[in-house]
């Protein structure tokens, strides 16, 4: 800041300007900052509570959702239907609401690399939320006039979409109206990943070519005059900026489109930066909650990129060459950002794009807008056509998902710090401006620069004499992460899935494990361990082997469950060793001829030094195998216990624990889970012997970050040793 304030001195010496700036940065302060509203959802007795509705009224086939405004601030409401034929009565935007039930804080994450969904909406204002089941709950009167809008929407998408093929409808409902939702998960995760994410969300790109089109309909083809054209589309914009739902690039697009008819009369050319800072400040004193929302951060410096790159477009006459240079100048200016939230890019995803965006520019949106429109006039001719569509989209589609097969590398770099970012764009203008200089040697050497900072941060583990063992919190279920100091190896034990009862059998996978791994800048398992085959610790499996590297599995002699992967499974028992590089992990149980009959009673449990500390990794033994194990004198002394079964009372006898005498004891466990665990009499037994006692469902995520021989224990929660 000190560096850029010098700056700014020396290049405006003009106190008047200074000034203005100097206010702008204490009111965008003071303006942006996070919420701190004292609405401390647990600290609330009373059980009834009144607020207005603030939102658009959002329903799914599970839930109703809205946000309300009262005097401790804003709450999200949801009402769980039991049926999909549940419906909202007076439940409209600026309705008075008497809201019944307990208020609860927000999911927050518990696990390095996993999204916090309490921060996000707490940088909305919203701190808690209200769960009902019953209509009575919610009592509402009145609405604004917002809502009648609202109300609009809804009907013209049902009228669209009893007109129209089911197939093309859906993405009409995307790239027209802005929900992704109807689109299938493995579509969209396709465009996330080749970072076409971008087509999806209704962008400048969507604005853009709807204000060309309609103004070379009404303009070039002499329906009206160019006064009427312009004055055509300023009633346009915000019409449309409504039924795409309001995203920050759309409002960011169509204000900035408002603007620039506004200005194109003026004899004095304004610049166009200065038109897109204008918006950006008028859209961030409207509603401050914009500055921490990605498509707004990655809109307005996307947008900011491409107008400095202007005299560069210049330098070439191809168009291909032009658009090439805009891809290539997006996702640049995007990819430190982009790291840092999803931890990975694709190499070869430029070469998706410029396949991918002029098809969805030059034939895609403008076909829908065109169905849009007939779907309201001529409704037997749109049938006809968006079935031809619907074949045509699904050819096209399909062939570049099985083109991309072969350029599918991606680079898992990690979640990037700070301090890369600001290495990273100080060589990214560098890289522009000698660009745009045409001094080619010099703006290619700044690119390899670009390039080191990412291939330097994602070469640091190699080099690093720290490891980590980390104790994830995946509810009611084992997974622990092993990453060796200098990267010699990347151990796993256990993958949880979630609980069995969840239709969503990739949410465990998807939501804590992989982003963890992803954040680490893990892409590749050396060895993955399976204690046993319950899903509380192999359900997450498939879906690891989907998307990690991983050289062998090991799991016991007894193990029964199956995968389709070509990776390697060696059934290990008693008395073996496994060695990852240069560390051993040692067998100690099950013995290769007795089998127990119970899948938890055949787990593995594995012995071995990490930090200079020794570990005990127990599965879901009982007591009787951990007496079995004692009297075989197989383990001795430890300082590490993974607490057999989540602290199930049926394990953690007296007997293992004077032999092993831990001194700290791990415990996954998922919050409020229907077992109770931890068992009150285990928890006891282990404070008698002096255990401090480390549990997920209390601390969330626990690590030992170890050099050498010695390390530290760390909760992704803060540890107060007086209050356990």
């Amino acid at each position: 800041m000190f560096i850029m304030l010098y700056w700014l001195i020396n290049y405006r010496r003009h106190l008047l300007f200074l000034f203005i700036l100097f206010l702008f940065g204490i009111g965008g302060y003071i303006h942006l900052s996070p919420s701190t509203s004292s609405f401390y959802p647990q600290l609330l007795d009373h059980e009834s509570r009144k607020g207005t509705i603030v939102s658009d009224v959002t329903e799914t086939a599970q839930s109703i959702s809205m946000v309300v405004k009262g005097e401790e601030g804003k709450f999200l409401v949801r009402f769980l239907k039991e049926n999909e034929n549940d419906f909202s009565p007076g439940w409209k935007h600026g309705a008075v609401c008497t809201v019944k039930g307990k208020a609860e804080p927000l999911d927050s994450a518990r696990n390095p690399g996993q999204f916090d969904y309490r921060a996000y909406m707490a940088d909305k204002g919203i701190h808690a939320q209200i769960l009902i089941n019953d209509e009575a709950a919610l009592q509402c009167e009145g609405e604004s006039w917002t809502s009648h809008l609202y109300d609009t929407r809804k009907q013209l998408k049902l009228t669209v979409k009893d007109r129209v093929h089911p197939g093309t409808y859906i993405w009409m409902e995307a790239l027209i109206f802005g929900d992704t939702g109807l689109i299938d998960a493995s579509t969209v995760e396709w465009f996330r990943a080749f970072n076409l994410s971008h087509i999806l969300a209704i962008s400048g790109l969507h604005v853009g070519l709807t204000l060309g089109g309609t103004y070379f309909l009404l303009y070039r083809t002499g329906l009206a005059t160019k006064k009427q054209s312009k004055l055509f589309l300023l009633l346009l914009l915000p019409f449309y900026m409504f039924i795409s739902g309001g995203a920050p690039s759309v409002m960011r697009a169509g204000v900035m489109g408002v603007l620039l008819i506004f200005t194109s009369s003026f004899q004095k050319k304004i610049p166009l930066t200065d038109i897109l800072s204008f918006t950006c400040l008028f859209l961030l004193v409207s509603s401050p909650s914009y500055f921490y929302h990605l498509g707004f951060q990655f809109s307005f410096l996307v947008t900011f990129s491409l107008l400095l790159t202007i005299p560069i477009l210049k330098q070439y006459e191809s168009k291909w060459m032009q658009s090439a240079v805009i891809g290539m100048v997006s996702q640049l200016s995007l990819l430190a950002l982009q790291i840092h939230y999803f931890y990975e890019f694709q190499p070869f995803s430029l070469w998706m794009n410029m396949i991918a965006v002029p098809y969805f520019s030059f034939f895609v949106i403008p076909f829908l807008m065109i169905l849009f429109i007939l779907s309201l006039l001529v409704p037997a001719l749109c049938s006809v056509l968006s079935r031809a569509f619907a074949i045509v989209h699904e050819s096209v589609l399909s062939f570049l998902i099985a083109l991309s097969k072969y350029l599918d590398y991606p680079w898992v770099i990690g979640e990037l710090p700070p301090i890369y970012i600001v290495v990273y764009i100080c060589f990214f203008l560098v890289v522009m401006r000698n660009w745009e200089l045409k001094k080619n040697v010099k703006a290619f050497t700044a690119s390899l620069a670009v390039v080191f900072v990412l291939i330097f941060y994602s070469s640091t583990p190699y080099f690093s004499k720290e490891g980590v063992v980390t104790m994830l919190d995946v509810g009611q279920g084992d997974s622990f992460v092993i990453e060796l100091p200098y990267r010699k190896g990347v151990v796993m034990i256990d993958a949880a899935g979630p609980p069995i009862f969840t239709t969503n059998k990739e949410k465990t996978a998807k939501e804590v494990i992989l982003p963890y791994l992803q954040s680490r800048g893990i892409d590749h398992i050396d060895a993955l361990f399976i204690t046993h085959e319950d899903s509380d610790h192999s359900g997450s499996i498939p879906f690891i082997l989907e998307a990690v590297d991983v050289d062998r599995m090991y799991v016991s002699p007894f193990h029964t469950e199956k995968y389709e992967s070509e990776v390697r499974v060696e059934r290990v028992s008693a008395e073996q060793s496994v060695w990852v590089g240069d560390h051993e992990f040692r067998v100690v149980h099950p013995v290769i001829d007795q089998d127990h009959g119970d899948p938890n009673d055949n787990s593995l449990v594995l012995d071995s030094v990490i930090g200079g500390k020794r570990w005990l990794f127990t599965g879901d033994i009982s007591a009787p195998i951990e007496r079995e194990i004692v009297k075989r004198n197989r383990i001795g002394q430890k300082d590490v216990l993974k607490v057999a079964h989540h602290g199930s009372h049926t394990s953690t006898s007296e007997e293992l624990l004077k032999r092993v005498n831990p001194k700290i004891g791990l415990i996954p466990a998922g919050v409020d889970n229907r077992y109770g665990h931890p068992h009150e009499e285990v928890v006891e037994r282990l404070t008698e012997h002096g255990v401090v006692l480390l549990q997920t469902n209390r601390h969330g995520a626990v690590q030992y970050i170890f050099s050498g021989q010695s390390g530290t224990f760390s909760t992704f929660f803060p540890y107060n040793a007086s209050r356990e």
